[in-house]
């Protein structure tokens, strides 16, 4: 996207005048959307803003769509931004894009080497699953981990079986209530301070649907930080707020796994954090593969 000192400016005389630039810089870590932290004076106090461009895919919503969740979310418990401003004129940036509060925190977990901050994750999870969808937006559904599995799926030492047996699979779309979904719940877009979450970001991929499909999300990436102990963790104690579908868990988890390993290479990861994160993607295929052949 295209950004520099006048275009911000010229955002601020439209959003805040007689508020005064002091710096910007890029936050890194988007895929598909830019993403950028604003410091402003306005009557000699200091603020930060954050500027989000709307993303491109695989993003699925678009950044009106955000802007106008964010609302609603922001008077919930759901530790989020506040949204301040949206332009969809194209005619200052090349895309789309709002400003909104910006968020303290660190997205370094706590206490990493132990499991405790999962418990924190858990709940946070919770709540997102336990809002109220009637006063959302319109958003995707995500039902189906069949949808489009058949198109990530990789070769692998039971594969032919599992297609074979997914194949067979009629019908595979969530019958229970229907839950809204961050889509993307993982350590980068969850913010830290004292070891209490004060912010979940990122909600392009915010969905309704199944909460399996956010479960498997969130096992999958605690796995890449902590092995197979942090997907077990979370799993025991979502376990208590909803009873584990297991056989959507796995499929789910599959779908996750195999979607992981056909964009990752989109990701712009270090060759060894993304040696590691395919290794433990094919393993969660090998294994959730073995449990449904088997069950």
């Amino acid at each position: 996207m295209n950004i520099d000192k006048e275009r911000i400016q010229e955002i601020l005389e439209i959003f805040s005048p007689g508020a005064d630039l002091m710096n910007f810089k890029r936050l890194e870590g988007g895929v598909s959307s830019d993403v950028f932290q604003i410091e402003i004076e306005l009557e000699k106090t200091l603020k930060k803003l954050v500027l989000r461009s709307e993303g491109g895919p695989p993003a699925e919503n678009t950044i009106k769509t955000e802007f106008e969740l964010l609302k609603i979310l922001h008077e919930t418990e759901i530790p989020c931004a506040e949204p301040l401003f949206l332009d969809t004129s194209r005619k200052i940036l090349d895309k789309e894009f709002m400003l909104m509060s910006h968020l303290e925190g660190s997205i370094d977990i706590p206490d990493r080497k132990n499991l405790s901050s999962i418990k924190e994750i858990a709940r946070n999870l919770r709540s997102i699953h336990e809002t109220n969808t009637s006063f959302l937006p319109n958003l995707p559904l995500r039902i189906d981990p069949l949808e489009e599995l058949f198109d990530y799926l990789p070769h692998g030492k039971n594969g032919d079986k599992l297609k074979k047996f997914l194949s067979t699979k009629n019908n595979t779309e969530y019958k229970g209530t229907r839950v809204f979904l961050h889509g993307d719940y993982w350590p980068g877009n969850i913010l830290w301070k004292q070891k209490k979450i004060t912010g979940i970001v990122d909600w392009e991929y915010a969905a309704i649907g199944d909460p399996f499909s956010d479960l498997a999300v969130t096992s999958l990436e605690l796995r890449y930080e902590y092995g197979v102990k942090g997907m077990e963790e979370l799993l025991e104690i979502y376990s208590s707020f909803l009873p584990i579908d297991r056989l959507r868990y796995s499929l789910w988890l599959i779908f996750v796994a195999s979607s992981t390993l056909y964009f990752i290479h989109e990701w712009k990861l270090t060759k060894d954090r993304e040696s590691s994160m395919k290794k433990e993607a094919m393993a969660t295929i090998e294994e959730e593969s073995y449990f449904l052949l088997n069950s």
